[in-house]
């Protein structure tokens, strides 16, 4: 197969994933790897198939070649194409390529993208995506490293109540601020807390991407910045306007609003949240917390080395900093991989479970899913299984006594 040879090459080869792409007219937009002015003949290929089936009122999902799993997302007027031997599932594969597809309406917005192609079908959309490519690539990457996709929640600062109940007072007690959507504090990717609107509250995909512009450029470390952005699950046709700075190297200010014209009225409304935080020294708390991630030890449940534990209630996960033996790049890449093989196993469409148990030679893991929340918990090779399922519930435990500085029970809205 012509695709599978060109993934051979030594400049792709190396690469356990690809993510390419391309418009429905088989022109390059994107690949993670490489130079897609290079590859447009294998765009070609990949609309021709794409449009093989559609010619037969049919759609093309996946298929496999060799040890490459090709997973297709027709979003028109464009297509995305995961091509990956990492061994994860299509759906996980489809979500990832739903994620950067939204990535570009987060730039574009739907309608703008739509009207530019039904104009041009062969327009070059490199050309406005200038500048943004960066995005693309952070959160590719990020697939590989933040469970925040896998589980569609929130990573939260642990932070004490008193202290996240004081800084939420701070965002709610000024009322000066008009056509005001959300604002957060963030700290390096995780989240301080959010002010929202009684009524709407924010998608976790939609913030996901939020934090991705954050972090995938050093942009906006060096000074206050004004954005149009659009939330595609908040609204896909439109943009908002987004105000972002960074009062420390790792905490941010990030405040949307639907006025265009509203940057000066928000940097001295933060201003004013800035000098409240230090008044109370709560900033420094922030700080600390940040520096400072809690670690599985400090449950105290024997033979625990590692878990990921997500509220539904919340939409929120915590989890504890990586530790021990999975300090190595290696060692943690392996980890991540067996959280998705479990989380793949216990959310099959065809079987879906509620306990799953995964032994090898390196780890233990058990998964348990309840209508409340979905626990993976990993345990040293050879823990009997009384002792797992005693420590898991000594997990439990340890987390119900400490949901409100792992979560935000009570975000402030007005």
């Amino acid at each position: 197969m012509y695709i599978g040879h060109l993934l051979e090459s030594p400049s792709l080869a190396k690469h356990k994933k690809h993510f390419f792409i391309l418009s429905s007219a088989g022109k390059p937009i994107w690949t993670r790897y490489g130079d897609e002015s290079r590859i447009s003949s294998m765009m070609g290929v990949v609309q021709a198939i794409v449009s093989f089936f559609q010619d037969g009122e049919d759609i093309i999902k996946s298929m496999t070649a060799g040890r490459h799993r090709f997973v297709f997302l027709h979003k028109d007027p464009l297509i995305y194409l995961a091509v990956s031997r990492t061994n994860e599932s299509i759906p996980q594969l489809r979500n990832q390529l739903l994620y950067l597809h939204n990535q570009i309406l987060s730039v574009l917005t739907s309608a703008h993208l739509t009207r530019i192609f039904e104009q041009r079908v062969n327009f070059d959309l490199r050309r406005l995506l200038g500048g943004t490519e960066v995005f693309l690539s952070s959160l590719s990457t990020q697939f590989g490293r933040d469970h925040s996709f896998m589980l569609s929640a929130l990573q939260v600062l642990r932070l004490g109540r008193g202290i996240r109940d004081q800084i939420g007072e701070i965002l709610s007690e000024d009322k000066r601020v008009k056509d005001l959507l959300y604002a957060m504090v963030i700290s390096k990717d995780q989240l301080v807390t959010l002010l929202r609107p009684r009524k709407h509250s924010l998608h976790p995909s939609d913030l996901h991407l939020l934090f991705n512009m954050l972090t995938g450029s050093t942009t906006f470390h060096g000074a206050e910045s004004w954005t149009p952005l659009c939330l595609p699950k908040f609204n896909s046709n439109g943009f908002l306007h987004a105000y972002i700075c960074y009062i420390t190297p790792d905490v941010s200010v990030v405040m949307i609003s639907t006025d265009k014209g509203a940057f000066f009225d928000l940097s001295e409304w933060k201003s004013r949240i800035v000098a409240s935080m230090e008044a109370r020294n709560i900033l420094d708390d922030v700080i600390d917390a940040s520096e400072k991630l809690y670690k599985t030890d400090d449950v105290g449940a024997p033979g625990l080395l590692h878990f990921l534990y997500k509220s539904k209630t919340h939409v929120q996960f915590t989890s504890p900093e990586l530790t021990g033996q999975y300090t190595s790049r290696v060692s943690q890449k392996r980890l991540y991989r067996l959280y998705h093989h479990a989380y793949d196993r216990m959310h099959c469409r065809s079987r879906p479970l509620k306990i799953y148990y995964h032994d090898n030679n390196e780890e233990i893991l058990l998964g348990w899913a309840t209508s409340s929340f979905e626990l993976y918990a990993v345990f040293s090779p050879g823990t009997p299984k009384r002792s797992i399922i005693s420590s898991s519930n000594q997990l439990l435990r340890w987390i119900k006594k400490n949901e409100d500085n792992l979560f935000i029970l009570n975000a402030p809205v007005f």
